[in-house]
């Protein structure tokens, strides 16, 4: 029998705010149950050592001891619980922009934290010290959706608020949806290039009075549960980065991004920071465009 050191936490979906959360926009992301992990202790340690996770959940002991992290976490009895057999097993795709290491660190926190927080920016603030491991710069936003499993919305005055998934007001034949571009995508190397892009004047204006505007204009959409309104932000959206973001997108999808402009009938934004991984995609018509895009795998969202 297995013996749990944690509960599940689920994977998150970044609905938006990607890139241009770091440069003061808006940003909502949601709890995505399909996928989800938890810390958990192996049965037999010729398995066990050999686990996935264990090289991962080493260094970063290690790494919590080195930037004195151990004021947060509990790291005698994290490193205990190692020897014992402690392995983080999760379904979440890892480099898809799910929330693979923010999961990892909501397990260890609520498993060894020395004191719990409850206050929303001190735990993201924690939160963003914890994953900095794994992305070397976090928001920290990732972990805290997966450790509270609550949406949260950060607004144009960067305020953080947790709320409820709105109820969208869809046609039978309107969709919300996540495509599966069948490849893992690495953030650090995209969020670099956009940090070196962002240092010219011209795309630093195009980030401002373009990518921000359009995103803000979603989130407020969604929040009011517009879906026509969505769909208009999200062709935006869509459309700026295909020209100005493009590293984003994988080359097996750029010709089926570039379809859905052109045709109007869905539209495909980064859920996350792109490279491969999770599309998320809008719809007018969701039988028709599943068939168009038979050849990869779509999961349908419920609002």
């Amino acid at each position: 029998m297995i013996k749990e050191k944690s509960h599940s936490f689920n994977s998150k979906i970044l609905l938006f705010g990607e890139y241009s959360l770091m440069k003061g926009s808006m940003a909502l992301s949601i709890p995505f149950d399909k996928f989800s992990g938890r810390l958990t202790f192996g049965t037999e340690k010729n398995i066990w050592d050999k686990h996935f996770s264990r090289p991962y959940l080493i260094y970063y002991l290690k790494f919590l001891k080195d930037n004195n992290l151990d004021s947060i976490i509990n790291t005698e009895e994290f490193e205990d619980d190692l020897d014992k057999g402690l392995v983080f097993e999760c379904n979440i795709p890892i480099s898809y922009g799910l929330g693979s290491s923010g999961a990892v660190v909501a397990s260890l926190y609520n498993a060894y934290a020395k004191n719990h927080s409850n206050i929303l920016l001190e735990l993201k603030r924690i939160f963003s010290a914890l994953e900095s491991f794994y992305h070397g710069q976090s928001s920290g936003l990732d972990p805290l959706v997966s450790y509270l499993n609550k949406a949260i919305l950060i607004d144009d005055f960067g305020n953080l608020k947790q709320m409820q998934i709105p109820e969208i007001k869809m046609q039978k034949n309107e969709g919300i949806f996540l495509l599966d571009t069948d490849t893992s995508g690495e953030t650090q190397p995209l969020v670099d290039w956009f940090l070196k892009k962002y240092e010219n004047h011209e795309f630093h204006e195009l980030i401002q009075n373009q990518l921000i505007t359009s995103n803000n204009n979603c989130i407020n959409s969604f929040l009011e549960g517009n879906f026509d309104s969505i769909f208009k932000c999200s062709k935006n959206t869509s459309a700026f980065t295909f020209e100005h973001l493009k590293p984003m997108i994988p080359d097996s999808i750029k010709e089926i991004w570039y379809a859905g402009l052109i045709s109007n009938e869905y539209y495909l934004k980064l859920c996350g920071s792109g490279g491969g991984g999770m599309l998320l995609g809008f719809s007018q018509n969701i039988d028709k465009t599943i068939q168009q895009l038979s050849e990869f795998q779509i999961h349908v969202l419920k609002f």
